[in-house]
């Protein structure tokens, strides 16, 4: 997937789009955030990741013109907008006709957090969201499994809405 052109397009986008800003005061920020989840801040975290994936959506189609690109190569696209954001690690991704699965590594949410419940929020609703606005169609992600949890790695599972 490492398509040199995508990742230049992408790090273009950041540049332009983007500010760099540690990630210790994010990770921090969102530590002491996650302590006032309770107060029903999670979907809040969620429409947030949505707008931001839908943004990606848009630029995503800009790359690719008139083109209908196939899930596959928006899952590639959305691989490395994670990555060169440094926001997480995606390990793979495994695609079936209504579902694709995104394990990632390192979420910038899940680091210095211990959770009962996943906590990647944001990014749930940024990978719906970027899927929605490239295939036009509704998505629908939840996060299955997350570091903040003890586990390996965080799993979201993405699906079509019917």
């Amino acid at each position: 997937m490492k398509d040199q052109e995508v990742l230049s397009r992408v790090r273009i986008f950041l540049r332009e789009e983007g500010v760099i800003v540690p990630k210790g005061p994010i990770k921090e920020f969102y530590s002491q955030l996650m302590k006032l989840s309770g107060f029903g801040i999670g979907g809040l975290l969620v429409f947030s990741g949505k707008k931001a994936g839908r943004m990606a959506g848009t630029y995503i189609k800009s790359i690719v013109g008139d083109e209908d690109p196939s899930v596959e190569k928006v899952a590639d696209y959305v691989s490395a907008f994670l990555e060169e954001t440094g926001i997480c690690k995606v390990e793979n991704y495994e695609l079936s006709d209504s579902q694709i699965i995104f394990k990632v590594k390192d979420s910038i949410f899940a680091q210095d957090v211990d959770n009962k419940k996943p906590v990647c929020m944001p990014l749930s609703g940024a990978l719906a969201g970027v899927f929605e606005e490239v295939t036009k169609k509704e998505w629908d992600c939840r996060e299955i499994e997350c570091q903040a949890q003890g586990k390996e790695r965080c799993i979201f599972e993405i699906k079509l809405k019917h």
